[in-house]
């Protein structure tokens, strides 16, 4: 008798446990819809819509009856999304120029490189940037020296917040003239031979600048200083900024940052120059931007 008792009792006890509700992938807190039988990754369309998931529309490729993903634009894919990039269907991220634009200007691949630092993006030498670049640089290199040659050229893709800074400098301060600058500094990395890393040594002035944009230099000085006082100088005359580009490395290159630099009215017209420096002096570094990097032999 004891032992049917204590069967009785356990019996009892054991009650069907039913399988775990599987909760919205997109909000997380109400069960998937199930629709004839299948069970969607949302639990309302409307949540699908409002939310980062996988969406209910079809891909707004032209032709395309596959669904739609917010991930790829509303496309259903990374080719389709290319594809609809192709066509003109939707504007082209300004940094790869293949992905769609989903996060400002730029496509999440490209948004998410950008918020990890600077880095640097060889330019083709066959292509139209660096043949601007190149006549920019020797038609305003004025020395009595050697004319230099123009090897390669590096498109330095900066963070958003960077930009944003400096495009906030140029709005609150109107009737200033954005103009192309140089400034150089002593560079002690293969920065260019070898590969297009940049270095994490202290003394290395040109990665220093890149890398802080404008707010660290060399040994970690905070600015130049100058005849104007502690700011940012750079110059209209790349020859002239060549007398900072040293090198202690096996690199043949000497390397100079071609500046976006928004100065006044006066500084712009080259007014203020003066015979020895013909320098350009921003008090801040949010009024210059590195724009690229110059590898150049002389």
């Amino acid at each position: 008798m004891p032992s049917l008792v204590k069967n009785v009792v356990n019996w009892g006890s054991h009650r069907v446990q039913s399988p775990p509700v599987e909760l919205c992938e997109i909000c997380g807190k109400k069960p998937k819809f199930v629709e004839k039988g299948f069970k969607h990754p949302y639990c309302s369309r409307s949540c699908a819509r409002n939310g980062q998931g996988p969406s209910p529309s079809v891909c707004i490729l032209n032709g395309c009856r596959a669904t739609g993903k917010p991930a790829f634009a509303n496309f259903c894919s990374e080719a389709h999304a290319k594809e609809g990039v192709r066509q003109g269907q939707v504007d082209a991220c300004e940094h790869c120029s293949t992905q769609p634009r989903l996060v400002g200007t730029l496509c999440i691949s490209c948004d998410r490189r950008s918020k990890v630092g600077p880095r640097l993006r060889e330019l083709k030498s066959d292509g139209t940037t660096f043949k601007n670049l190149r006549a920019q640089f020797l038609s305003e290199w004025e020395s009595s020296g050697a004319v230099p040659f123009f090897d390669k050229a590096y498109e330095i893709i900066l963070p958003r917040d960077i930009r944003s800074r400096h495009d906030q400098y140029r709005s609150q301060n109107h009737g200033y003239e954005e103009i192309r600058s140089f400034h150089s500094s002593q560079c002690i990395c293969d920065l260019g031979f070898k590969d297009a890393t940049l270095c994490d040594f202290k003394s290395c002035g040109v990665c220093s600048i890149i890398k802080s944009s404008f707010k660290s230099f060399a040994f970690g000085a905070p600015f130049n200083t100058g005849r104007f006082g502690d700011g940012v100088y750079s110059y209209r005359n790349p020859g002239l900024a060549d007398r900072f580009a040293t090198s202690c490395t096996s690199s043949p290159y000497r390397v100079m940052i071609a500046c976006d630099v928004v100065v006044e009215p006066g500084q712009a017209a080259g007014i203020d120059d003066v015979a020895e420096e013909e320098s350009l002096f921003v008090p801040t570094s949010d009024a210059i931007l590195p724009v690229y990097a110059i590898m150049y032999t002389i």
